[in-house]
């Protein structure tokens, strides 16, 4: 990524404030002083009006070859500078693409009431929210927008402090609890105290996934991933606390017990998931307690599932701005697999034969039923699995409204 301007009629006044050493600068890399990025984001965060009139800074992905941000209705600058400061952080590029829409959503709302989202009341979050409703957003997608806002408005905070320390408070934390409480309290107002009470959404995405994995070591975060992916960690299934490094080969996860099958990790998650197992033997469980105050034999014990999705999972939390359950990381992954079928078979605007088709295949890998079962449209109307695949059908849909496929 690279950072780069557009230059109109630059005055004495203008180079005089920022320095003529600004004018040669295309890039972040090529930036020759630290003070040099510092004038310009300092220039940005105090929203200069002599600076906005002269300059707009671009961002440009030297991969794609093309301009990241877009031209924001509200505050462009100062949006543009979160971005980079976001691609700076190494957010997914993933994330910062869904955070770059949300500023254009929201853009306009600030410019219909004068007011930067960063100010917004509890009032006005709901009203933006009710209006993307109105223009034919669905109830996930509006709640979803709150929350990146939240997340951005966290960011900008930490944005400020690093290059405007003195000016911190303008960005003050207060407007992030106040994001967070209208999540809270409008989930609430839509769903009651089920789905998304404590300011959670009804999905993770693999936006999550890539989040906790960029952050979170191995130990806590694979634990995640595999939830994700399908392995099954309760009361009565152990697949994940009872894994062994043996069953890890490349991205295949070799399952046994009552459910045998063989599961496929992401490339990326593959390596990160991999990081346990270096320097174990195939026996040793992938994930073991390590604490010098317990004997070897207690070492060799597969840990607690009280120990891997409380004690280590919750620590994920702080991370995401939410509380994902088991279930919820589960069925998250489930219908992600389920999108990621129809996709490869181009049929994203699937009828209800290829998503039924599609949930059967999700079924298997994920332990619902067994590989060599059949069809899940052969089970009796009145039976778990035929129940279970109606609420899926349903969950899909959802799903659709609130990720993009």
């Amino acid at each position: 990524m690279e950072i780069e301007k557009r230059v109109d009629n630059i005055s004495e006044k203008t180079a005089a404030l920022i320095g003529n050493d600004f004018i040669d600068l295309t890039s972040e890399k090529i930036i020759s002083e630290e003070q040099d990025e510092n004038i310009v984001f300092k220039n940005v965060l105090n929203n200069n009006e002599t600076f906005n009139e002269a300059f707009s800074i671009n961002i440009f992905d030297t991969e794609r070859s093309e301009i990241l941000n877009t031209e924001f209705e509200y505050e462009d600058n100062l949006k543009t500078a979160l971005l980079f400061y976001c691609v700076k952080q190494e957010i997914p590029f993933s994330t910062v693409l869904s955070f770059k829409t949300t500023m254009n959503i929201v853009s306009k709302e600030e410019k219909s009431i004068d007011k930067a989202f960063r100010n917004f009341n509890q009032d006005d979050i709901i009203s933006f929210a009710k209006n993307q409703i109105e223009q034919g957003s669905s109830v996930y997608t509006a709640n979803n927008r709150i929350y990146l806002l939240s997340r951005l408005v966290k960011e900008l905070h930490e944005f400020a402090g690093e290059y405007l320390p003195e000016s911190k408070k303008v960005y003050d934390e207060t407007f992030i609890n106040i994001f967070l409480k209208t999540t809270k309290n409008y989930a609430t107002q839509e769903y009651g105290n089920t789905a998304m009470a404590n300011g959670e959404i009804p999905f993770v995405t693999i936006d999550d996934v890539h989040e906790v994995m960029e952050r979170k070591p191995a130990s806590i975060g694979a634990i995640f991933v595999l939830i994700f992916r399908g392995l099954r960690e309760n009361k009565y299934n152990k697949e994940i606390s009872t894994l062994k490094v043996g069953d890890i080969k490349g991205n295949q996860i070799t399952i046994n017990g009552d459910m045998p099958r063989t599961i496929y990790l992401a490339e990326d998650e593959a390596r990160y998931v991999g990081r346990l197992c270096k320097g174990a033997s195939e026996n040793d469980y992938v994930f073991r307690n390590e604490s010098p105050r317990l004997t070897e034999q207690e070492k060799q014990q597969p840990l607690k599932t009280w120990a891997l999705l409380n004690k280590r999972m919750r620590q994920v939390d702080n991370i995401l701005g939410k509380k994902p359950t088991y279930s919820m990381i589960r069925r998250s992954g489930e219908v992600y697999y389920i999108a990621n079928q129809l996709k490869r078979e181009l049929n994203a605007n699937a009828d209800k034969i290829a998503i039924i088709r599609a949930i059967d295949k999700s079924f298997r890998e994920y332990g619902v039923i067994p590989m060599d079962s059949q069809n899940i449209m052969d089970y009796k109307g009145n039976s778990g699995i035929a129940k279970r695949r109606r609420q899926m059908t349903n969950l899909y849909k959802k799903y659709t409204e609130y990720v993009t496929v």
